[in-house]
């Protein structure tokens, strides 16, 4: 039936078109682009699902070449004698989101094409969650309360080997490949100039959603000058190109790596065109809205946006015993196990978020070492710290309706007896002795009466911290993701106890056998029911999550830049002590 030229579609009746529109294009794209790359050593990876699971494979045409492996993760991935039609399949995230260690991003990393070029010796890293992690065609959350929520489309760089302190020449040998992605952001919470009226930077770009990416992983690409375009609801708003950026990729990677070990499998967004967003076309976005990310040769994204609904999402109740994990090796290995008096029992698995039993075995704790409780390799670990969490000794009590939060990183986690890195460059680098929440079941908006449901249990922490790179003052120097996130600087004790009541219990802390810090966890402003509570409302928390909830404020003239050979003990009530000694890290190898 034809329409009559009088009648004018709806704004959603476009919308609809145009996301057909635009998958039927898409999927013309994927086959054009497959068939070019035969020629130029381009390899196109994507996972997908069909009747028989989710596989690994490579796109060829209309086609996908089953792989027998995860070409990131595994070695010695092969092709198989299968292949299936793109018609019948439905792609995934290209990588696996249960094996990817960390997200990163760096801001403010494009020179404008009309000024004059920007040398960043310091760039201004952030992190993500994993649980950000969203595909194609997915709905992203519009987060309540936001008021400038904005897309910035981008390069993403797949880490396919792991190393600490690569050199820039070395650098483009540890990236497995490239995808297309959307940082989406919260870009006022970036800026917390209504302090704690409003949510930390943190929650501006690590929400549940706020990192999709397109469906293939592409390696063999020359990355130095891509075109990259960005469409609001089918208008043109952002384009740039990856030659206009400040670090390239190789240098993000040196960087980053400096402070922090990558993984295989790390995701970095490498930062959005400038400008951002073409004229008249940066506003709130709201439901509904469809934005889609081109990058040249790559591929795309396209997501629609949609509203937070604040359902209570829970995962299976937690159904260890009470007691003390501990982690601990032997001579046969690494086991975990339950800890009385003098005896571990050993357990057949990773008690936090799984069904465990004894084995039937038991070690004399005298013949064991104790090690890290947790699983330091397990992937996706969410570690975030409180910070000023605790009401002053000789002011007024506070309330704190955004509590404060930062990012820390899993390759951060050491023990007791472990030494701590410090860089040359550090400010003022200062110990902060904690209780720590260990997440044991999985949940979403979690009710402030329901939270220490998901709370497998507590250890004592050290929350190192760099505080002239968290406040970002003036001057040439790292900012605030490696302020927290640096290697060595998430100190965990060797016990984790579960059924103990931690509302009124001690903490201390020494520096060379001098007290920094003393006081009650009741002092906290918001109580750990209340931090795990907040923190859902943004992203969801999962098993082996940790929270550090904030430091007790040092004695009068006490804090001080520790230096090396410094040795500082944490000792929580009920949970022990653990101590750790500062050594130095190498120089950063770039400018001052």
């Amino acid at each position: 039936m034809r329409l009559k030229t009088t009648l004018k579609p709806s704004f959603r009746e476009i919308r609809l078109v145009f996301t057909l529109l635009a998958t039927s294009l898409f999927a013309a794209n994927l086959t054009l682009a497959a068939e070019a790359d035969e020629d130029d050593g381009v390899t196109r990876y994507v996972r997908f699902t069909d009747a028989t699971g989710t596989h690994n494979g490579i796109l060829e045409g209309q086609s996908i070449r089953v792989l027998d492996g995860d070409p990131i993760f595994d070695d010695e991935v092969n092709s198989t004698d299968r292949t299936v039609s793109l018609d019948n399949v439905e792609l995934e995230i290209p990588i696996n989101p249960d094996r990817v260690p960390h997200v990163l991003g760096v801001a403010g990393n494009s020179n404008n094409p009309d000024g004059n070029p920007i040398e960043v010796e310091h760039p201004s890293w952030f992190g993500k969650a994993t649980t950000s992690l969203a595909k194609n065609g997915a709905q992203v959350e519009v987060p309540f309360g936001a008021t400038n929520f904005n897309f910035e489309g981008e390069l993403a760089l797949i880490i396919g080997r792991e190393g600490r302190h690569i050199a820039e020449s070395e650098a483009m040998d540890y990236l497995f490949g490239v995808a297309v992605g959307n940082d989406w952001s919260e870009n006022d919470w970036c800026g917390e100039r209504r302090g704690i009226e409003e949510p930390s930077h943190v929650f501006c770009k690590a929400g549940d959603t706020f990192a999709t990416l397109g469906d293939q992983v592409v390696t063999g690409l020359d990355l130095s000058d891509l075109e990259l375009t960005v469409h609001l609801n089918g208008m043109l708003a952002a384009q740039g190109t990856t030659a206009d950026f400040r670090n390239d990729p190789a240098a993000l990677i040196s960087k980053l790596s400096h402070y922090i070990t990558l993984k295989r499998g790390d995701i970095i967004y490498t930062g959005t065109v400038a400008p951002p967003q073409l004229p008249g076309t940066r506003r709130q976005l709201w439901q509904d809205d469809i934005l889609e990310v081109e990058i040249e040769g790559i591929g795309k994204v396209s997501n629609q946006l949609a509203r937070v609904t604040r359902n209570t999402m829970s995962g299976p109740e937690i159904s260890a015993a009470n007691g003390s994990y501990v982690r601990f090796s032997h001579a046969e290995g690494h086991s975990f196990g339950l800890l009385e008096g003098n005896e571990v029992q050993e357990l057949d698995g990773d008690p936090i978020g799984n069904s465990v039993d004894f084995t039937g075995r038991t070690f004399d704790l005298g013949e064991v070492e104790l090690s890290i409780p947790v699983d330091v390799e397990k992937p996706g670990r969410k570690i975030l710290a409180a910070a000023a969490n605790y009401h002053p000794t000789d002011a007024p009590p506070r309330q704190v309706p955004h509590p404060r939060y930062f990012l820390k990183h899993s390759s951060g986690l050491s023990g007791d007896g472990d030494n701590v890195e410090r860089p040359p460059e550090v400010e003022l680098f200062i110990p902060e002795g904690e209780l720590v929440l260990i997440i044991g079941r999985e949940g979403r908006h979690i009710p402030t009466d329901q939270a220490h449901e998901y709370i497998f249990g507590v250890a004592a922490g050290n929350d190192w911290s760099e505080l002239a790179w968290i406040t970002a003052g003036p001057g040439t120097r790292p900012l605030k993701l490696v302020g927290k996130a640096t290697d060595t600087w998430s100190g965990l004790g060797s016990t984790i106890v579960r059924g103990m009541d931690f509302s009124d219990i001690e903490i201390t802390t020494q520096v060379n056998g001098e007290l920094l810090s003393q006081g009650q966890t009741s002092t906290m402003i918001n109580n750990p029911a209340r931090l795990v509570s907040y923190l859902s409302r943004y992203m969801t928390l999962k098993p082996g999550d940790m929270i550090y909830t904030g430091a007790i404020s040092p004695l009068p003239g006490m804090r001080q830049n520790l230096d090396v050979g410094d040795v500082v003990e944490v000792t929580v009530e009920g949970l022990g002590s653990f101590e750790q000694e500062v050594i130095t890290m190498p120089d950063w190898p770039y400018g001052s």
